[in-house]
């Protein structure tokens, strides 16, 4: 808990430290090449390691939103490159990059798959509450998004890869209130309802983690600017363990001067309700200060906009090439009598030369006609023309297309190494990136992403399970009855040639069946990702097909030696067939809609009766008899 002096003291340093960084940026020389002003920080240091995290987040946001230009690479020109293709570059710079981020941000996302978690809401210990459950209110009366998961699902990756040194705060956006009989304004008794707010790293201009944070928010203070009051004053928010204050920007607006905190919630929490999107920790001066995951990844890819930002201007020269063409001399001559020489024109009157104005100084005129015709001259008796000339009449130069190929190569490399360092394979090709594509390189490369992944996601869920029980806690206080958050083990990292990679190597090797069965429904599983009745389907075939690890021709001799049954070729070889007719056949009841409703021990047998009626269409009455004294089916 902070007392008033002690949160006077924090804010004036905020104060103190903003307007010297501020005079400092408007008296001290720019430097264009570092793109800062000299002997200056790029951004005012108000806690340990901010510099480095403001840094850190500009540098991934040109990767991660297609709206941000990456000024800081691509705003300091390369020898040799003029004013006009720097221009160029800026007004047709295109997010080449921004699939990377999309790709890992799904991978991390794969956490969310319904069936790798689950939260178990406790009721309330006072049912004085009746419906306004927590349950409820953190599924459906969230501002924007709804609910609580489906603002982290939909924001919290977005959020955590591109700014670990942000924090999600929470805090009711108002508290409601009511007036007495003697018109006094008192809190009301209805539940508060606290919301999920996120603060970028460059708004947290305070911190002591797990003490405090004072960031800057959205809102504005009245505050004089010369002659003019106006709405632009800093509204400050500071988080502690006990309550939210908010200190507003007074007076003049250059002055930097602030108001004493009000508290506008006492939560009594007894903890900070703000948690830091968290990443890789590393000490800067002895301070917590995280790292992005995607952070590795950027070097790899500012190259690809750089390269990619070549290959455009050297496309647009190969599409617009450079024309060479004969032409005159000119022979022009001004009113003075005087004549051009080489695009310059000696002023016989007032002494020194001037440029031609018919050539511009070139010494030469077009011979193109008006309608863009090259003219030559022929050979006549006076004249040779220009039949002495050697060489082509009209050329078009460009560039050489081996610097297109350089750059290709160059930003497909690139690309590809990102990938790499995010775990990340390409379409659906296996995910042993850089590895042999076999089992054991499919494993092995399984592990290191599956080692990659886990923290990224223990710390998004950590971050959920945080907001959940603070979100309960201050709505509901003691009453709050707590959740049991199952965070995620597996990711589905594989892709299906991984899994056929290890299916072929478990077959070849003879591993035993239940092992390779194991893989074969991961494949399956990974075909279906999303396909629920396919998942049913296979889920079947894995259940009834007792051959299923067998190629045709091991069950055909096994038919013909009687180990196995021509019921069981029929359901190895035509399951899917079957299943279809068995789905048309079904009649629906209350308790199963659809075949794939019924139990699975109600399928199997169903598809395999389906199987044995097929062959009994086949025999006569008198091989019908024996199939049903062998096998036991009426």
């Amino acid at each position: 808990m902070y007392t008033i002096d002690q949160i006077n003291a924090i804010v004036k340093h905020f104060a103190e430290i903003h307007k010297k960084w501020t005079t400092d940026q408007s008296a001290k020389q720019y430097d264009p090449i570092s793109r800062r002003r000299v002997g200056t920080t790029p951004y005012p240091e108000y806690w340990p390691g901010y510099n480095f995290a403001a840094a850190m987040l500009e540098a991934v946001l040109p990767h991660t939103r297609a709206d941000v230009y990456p000024s800081h690479l691509l705003d300091v020109r390369a020898p040799n490159q003029t004013k006009e293709q720097a221009e160029y570059i800026r007004a047709n710079y295109k997010p080449v990059t921004l699939s990377v981020f999309e790709d890992f941000k799904n991978t991390v996302s794969r956490a969310f798959a319904d069936q790798n978690w689950s939260i178990e809401y406790k009721e309330e210990t006072d049912s004085r509450f009746g419906e306004d459950t927590f349950e409820k209110y953190v599924n459906e009366q969230i501002e924007t998004f709804g609910s609580i998961e489906a603002f982290n699902k939909a924001m919290l990756p977005t959020l955590k890869l591109t700014d670990a040194n942000g924090i999600i705060a929470i805090k009711p956006d108002h508290i409601a209130t009511v007036y007495t009989e003697d018109g006094d304004e008192v809190v009301s008794n209805d539940l508060i309802e606290p919301m999920p707010r996120y603060y970028s790293c460059k708004s947290i201009v305070g911190q002591e983690i797990a003490e405090y944070y004072l960031v800057i928010s959205d809102k504005r203070s009245m505050v004089k600017d010369g002659t003019k009051i106006e709405k632009s004053g800093i509204v400050l928010y500071f988080f502690d363990s006990v309550a939210v204050y908010r200190i507003e920007q007074t007076g003049k607006k250059s002055d930097y001067t602030f108001s004493d905190p009000v508290v506008e919630y006492q939560h009594n929490l007894g903890y900070v309700p703000c948690i830091k999107l968290m990443g890789t920790p590393q000490l800067e001066r002895n301070s917590v200060v995280y790292t992005s995951p995607f952070l590795t990844a950027v070097p790899l890819l500012d190259q690809v906009i750089l390269d990619n930002s070549y290959l455009q201007m050297v496309k647009a020269g190969s599409a617009f090439p450079h024309m060479i063409a004969v032409g005159d001399i000119c022979e022009f001559t001004d009113n003075s009598g005087d004549k051009c020489q080489d695009g310059q024109i000696f002023d016989s009157i007032n002494g020194g030369y001037r440029t031609c104005p018919s050539c511009n100084g070139t010494g030469l005129k077009s011979r193109f006609s008006p309608s863009g015709m090259l003219l030559i001259r022929p050979k006549t008796s006076l004249s040779e023309g220009d039949t002495g000339l050697s060489g082509e009449y009209l050329k078009f130069v460009s560039p050489p297309l081996d610097t297109l190929e350089f750059l290709r190569k160059e930003i497909d490399s690139n690309l590809q190494k990102s990938r790499g360092i995010l775990h990340l394979p390409t379409s659906d090709e296996a995910g042993t990136v850089g590895e042999a594509k076999t089992a054991t390189g499919s494993l092995n490369k399984m592990r290191a992403t599956y080692a990659f992944l886990k923290p990224i996601s223990d710390q998004i869920f950590t971050i959920w399970e945080f907001m959940l029980n603070t979100i309960g806690a201050m709505r509901y206080g003691e009453a709050y009855g707590g959740v049991n958050v199952v965070y995620p083990t597996t990711f589905d990292i594989n892709t299906p040639a991984d899994y056929l990679s290890i299916v072929a190597e478990g077959v070849s090797s003879g591993v035993p069946p239940a092992v390779t069965y194991a893989n074969v429904y991961n494949y399956i599983k990974s075909i279906n990702y999303t396909d629920a009745e396919s998942t049913a389907i296979y889920r079947l075939i894995m259940a009834a097909d007792e051959l299923l690890l067998m190629n045709n021709v091991d069950v055909l001799a096994r038919v013909a030696n009687g180990t196995v049954e021509k019921w069981q070729d029929v359901l190895h070889n035509s399951a899917p067939q079957l299943i279809m007719e068995l789905m048309r056949l079904h009649v629906a009841t209350e308790e199963a809609p659809t075949f794939l409703d019924l139990s699975l021990q109600d399928q199997v047998q169903a598809l395999k009766e389906m199987a044995v009626s097929k062959v009994r269409e086949q025999l006569d009455p008198i091989q019908i008899a024996a199939q049903q004294l062998t096998n036991g089916f009426a």
